[in-house]
């Protein structure tokens, strides 16, 4: 007989899980072959889930995957981006690796932390850069993208994966999420529940059998079969293989395992007789600490220590945390190692379980775990660790900062703010606490939160800050950035109905003539001040504004460019995109409102095709990242234009990509009302009212709120008249004639007066119609030549009861590309023609409505235009298009078909938006709505669905 067994860390090889092993291969193997899956693990603390993801690893790199493993941590749940981010810093082998290891750097460390100056960015424009950095990954190869501790996973992680795990039917992905049972957070049931409803498979680790906690026994030791006092003892862990292992390993370094001989002469582990009376410890925390007694006192306290950092951490963190000597550390690491504590995993160190962990955490009390918190950051910064990993540690402290803190956080608030502003906010908050307010460092601080704090439309708190910080800093610099800061967060609070119109105005207006601001600012504050008094409706006040900057000389380029803008604006508002046009192809910059101005301009000139290649969306590479209301927008505005061009499909594209950002910004109402104003039309009325329950009117409507406003005031004028209530929508497109339109571009005035006429003529208030049509004379007197010919014959020939004028104002909509516009047109001709009795006529014209209506799929207008077919006693010809069939290949749009054949060629959604010039997200929603027609499954079977049906 023999003492003890042998020692170390426990088997990695997870026994009896051979069918849990079996399914997540299989559920591999598909994704190799182009079906994308996810599988979701889930068990009690210690059921074996870890050990199943590290022993699945090296079979799905056996498949020919990329496995990209990362684990979330229990102390960065407020960090956010960071579990997707470990996930993305394993294997950097692909095309990609440049663009992962950016955005794996920026989830574990933040930009701040990066060579150049901080950007204060938008977490969508995160997102979508991992979504790419996915995408870019799948182009090599299959990928596994594998989360253990998924419950601890922060909310921007989780969201990524929600994100991530709608494209698994598009790309050769395996998404793998291993979760703790009991232990979950509402964004984390969502994400649950969501993935089960779109097929996830789900796994449920149960304890193990009697069998195989026997067999786990005969691996911990070595022994060839486990002694009866041993598995009666191993039966009180209820099969759990953690619970298991530490069992073994506590009983082995107390030395109270020995290795014997059974009858037949077979190596057999047994317990000895003191162990046997003594039972199992009364938890597993108990187990855990018993083992951890056996460790040499300054090595478990280098392990508290490394506690306190989270369940992961770099040799170099902990080095600055301990200030031990290099070698006397790794010495006491390796003890560690070896007792099968901890586990080296590539460039970093990892508690073997999260629980021997917490049980370490849990052998300090919450004020001495506070202050070494304390220490633990003011150490990471004195060594110049990442801002977010010092930033943690001293948000964990409580209470004050203290000098030092405070020293700190004068240094890397920017970056701080850059990469964790809820973070951010919380220590700059705490540090100015107790800071004396004549500090230098205070002063600075104080702008910086007032920053963070707008950037999270606090802005009630943001004005109190910004009041407080003006009264106690004498230097200009700082007072002028916090004047900007007020100007901007009444502009926010304008946009939130929390503040009045003008005062946004006002507060540019003081700023620019302060004494504190210098030549370069002024320019810019009046540049800035000129394009909101020109979207206020005080066009030729901001006229002059901006002239006057564009005129003095400023070298400010940036202020010259926001001036010519502010110039083209008025223009546009004026209806002189002609003019518009000629002052923004001397802008410069490539920013969204200025892309969005120029194909506005050319929308209205009836340059249509140059009107949508001004708002096409850029490469990655060239547009860098952008913020959700910038990406908002751009959906919005591309599709606006394809709306208006009669390219509907495209539009609705737009719109259902636009939705994955709708919430985080303002214009999200505008793209859900321009989305039920497509719904309706094409007589999706279930959709139309989910899109205008996110759409709310304003009222009062202000000149701020015209062009997003607009959208929803004329979705739900539009709804009214499908309710049959034609005098509510009557004032509503009335009231977007007369006031909305007085500060938008000439198409709308030219599209929505003609419906306000048609209304008021069909209830009898011709008074009503004759004043829509004399305000669109009069803009027309002032606007450049033939801009609202269009409009003006229309309301004229509804009026006039002119069929001709009517024919020759839907000849100029049809020049213009606006198909709705001229099939309506042509249906308003037919009516007076028939009025007339001249059936022939009226039937040319008919056809003329009908046609363009199904190119459109306009099934409401078609259905309304098809009735009075029926009442001239005639049946609907054979001429154009007939409704597309809901399934197959001819139920694709147009470009649908261009999708599929690009995705047949070979080509991975990054390549076809390239091609296409169009974002990622509107090629993923093209994607999938290819596979829903098609009834497919995967990019795989849609080219050999397409080499099938051949060319077409």
């Amino acid at each position: 007989m023999r003492r003890g067994v042998r020692s170390g860390p426990a088997v990695a090889a997870p026994v009896g899980r051979d069918s849990e092993v079996h399914q997540v291969l299989e559920a591999a193997r598909r994704a190799c072959a182009g079906h994308g899956g996810v599988v979701l693990i889930s068990g009690e603390a210690g059921i074996g889930k870890t050990t199943l993801v590290r022993a699945l690893e090296p079979e799905l790199a056996g498949l020919g995957m990329q496995v990209c493993r990362g684990a979330a941590d229990l102390l960065e749940t407020a960090l956010p981006f960071s579990a997707i981010g470990d996930c993305l810093d394993r294997g950097r082998r692909s095309a990609a690796a440049r663009q992962q290891a950016a955005v794996a750097e920026q989830g574990r460390t933040g930009p701040g932390d990066r060579a150049g100056p901080p950007v204060m960015g938008d977490e969508m424009a995160l997102l979508q850069q991992v979504i790419a950095v996915v995408e870019d990954l799948c182009e090599d190869g299959a990928i596994a993208l594998v989360l253990d501790d998924a419950q601890w996973a922060d909310p921007q992680s989780l969201l990524c994966l929600q994100r991530i795990s709608r494209l698994v039917e598009q790309l050769p992905l395996l998404v793998l999420l291993a979760i703790r049972s009991g232990e979950s957070t509402p964004q984390l049931d969502q994400l649950t529940a969501r993935l089960s409803q779109r097929g996830a498979a789900t796994i449920t680790l149960r304890p193990l059998s009697e069998h195989d906690v026997e067999k786990l026994l005969t691996q911990l030791t070595g022994a060839a079969a486990a002694g009866p006092a041993l598995r009666r003892l191993a039966a009180d862990a209820a099969g759990n293989p953690f619970y298991v292992a530490e069992l073994v390993e506590a009983l082995n370094a107390a030395g109270r395992l020995t290795i014997g001989h059974d009858t037949a002469g077979h190596d057999t582990a047994e317990v000895e007789t003191e162990a046997r009376a003594a039972g199992a410890p009364e938890s597993l925390h108990a187990v855990i600490m018993r083992r951890l007694v056996f460790l040499p006192a300054e090595v478990t306290e280098v392990l508290r220590t490394a506690a306190l950092l989270g369940s992961r951490f770099g040799v170099d963190e902990l080095a600055a945390a301990t200030s031990l000597p290099p070698q006397q550390l790794y010495q006491q690491l390796e003890l560690a190692e070896r007792a099968g504590v901890m586990v080296e995993t590539e460039e970093q160190l990892t508690f073997r379980h999260d629980l021997v962990r917490q049980a370490l955490e849990q052998t300090m009390s919450v004020s001495a775990r506070q202050a070494m918190h304390k220490q633990l950051g003011l150490a990471l910064a004195a060594a110049g660790q990442p801002v977010v990993r010092v930033a943690d540690q001293l948000r964990r402290s409580g209470g004050t900062l203290g000098p030092a803190g405070l020293d700190w956080l004068d240094g890397a608030a920017d970056r701080l703010v850059a990469r964790d502003r809820d973070g951010a906010v919380e220590l700059l908050q705490r540090g100015l606490a107790d800071a004396d307010p004549a500090d230098a460092r205070a002063q600075r601080l104080r702008v910086v939160l007032a920053r963070a704090l707008e950037y999270q439309g606090r802005i009630e708190e943001c004005r109190q800050v910004v009041s407080q910080a003006l009264a106690g800093t004498d230097d200009p610099e700082l007072r002028t950035e916090l004047r900007w800061v007020l100007v901007k967060v009444a502009a926010a609070g304008d946009r939130a109905g929390m503040t009045t119109t003008h005062e946004y105005v006002r507060l540019a207006q003081e700023a620019a003539s302060h004494p504190d601001t210098s030549p370069e600012q002024r320019q810019r504050f009046l540049a800035w001040y000129a394009t909101r008094l020109c979207n206020l409706g005080e066009v030729e006040r901001g006229r002059e504004v901006a002239e006057a900057v564009r005129t003095s000389g400023a070298a400010d380029a940036s202020a010259v460019s926001q001036a010519l803008v502010a110039l083209a604006l008025a223009d546009l508002i004026t209806h002189r995109p002609g003019a518009a046009w000629k002052l923004l192809e001397q802008a410069h910059g490539h920013a969204a409102a200025l892309d969005i101005f120029r194909s506005s301009a050319l929308l209205d000139l009836g340059r249509f095709d140059e009107a949508v290649a001004a708002v096409r969306q850029p490469s990655e590479e060239a547009g860098g990242a952008k913020s959700a209301g910038d990406m908002l927008w751009g959906h919005l505005y591309r599709a606006y234009v394809r709306f208006i061009g009669g390219w509907w499909d495209d539009a609705g594209a737009e719109i259902e990509a636009g939705r994955e950002v709708a919430e985080y910004s303002d214009v999200g109402r505008g793209l859900y009302g321009l989305g039920a104003l497509l719904a309706l039309h094409r007589g999706e009325v279930p959709t139309a009212e989910t899109y205008l329950a996110r759409a709310p009117v304003r009222s009062p409507s202000t000149p701020g709120d015209a062009f997003i406003g607009s959208f929803p005031r004329w979705a739900h004028a539009r709804y009214e008249q499908y309710r049959g209530h034609p005098e509510q929508a009557l004032e509503m497109l009335e009231q977007l004639c007369r006031h909305d339109c007085g500060n938008l571009p000439a198409l709308w005035l030219t599209t929505l007066a003609p419906e306000v006429v048609r209304l008021a003529i069909e209830q009898g208030q011709t008074n009503r119609a004759h004043g829509i049509l004399e305000l669109v004379s009069e803009r027309a007197e002032h606007a450049e030549p033939g801009l609202l010919e269009s409009g003006l014959r229309s309301c004229q020939g509804l009026l006039e009861r002119d069929a001709e004028a009517l024919r020759a104002a839907a000849e100029r909509c049809g020049a213009l590309h606006r198909t709705w516009q001229r099939a309506r047109c042509y249906e308003d001709a037919a009516g007076v023609w028939a009025e007339r009795g001249e059936r022939e006529e009226a039937l040319h014209d008919l056809e003329e409505a009908i046609v363009g209506y199904q190119e459109l799929e306009a099934a409401w207008d078609l259905s309304r235009a098809e009735s009075s077919l029926r009442a001239l006693g005639a049946r609907r010809g054979v001429r154009g298009r007939r409704r597309r069939p809901t399934h197959g290949w001819d139920a694709l749009t147009v470009t649908e078909r261009k999708v599929a054949d690009l995705v047949a060629e070979g080509l991975s959604n990054p390549h076809i938006a390239q091609r296409l010039f169009v974002s990622r997200s509107t090629v993923q929603t093209h994607v999938s709505s290819v596979l829903s027609k098609l009834g497919l499954t995967s990019r795989v079977e849609v080219a050999i669905n397409r080499a099938r049906h051949g060319e077409r």
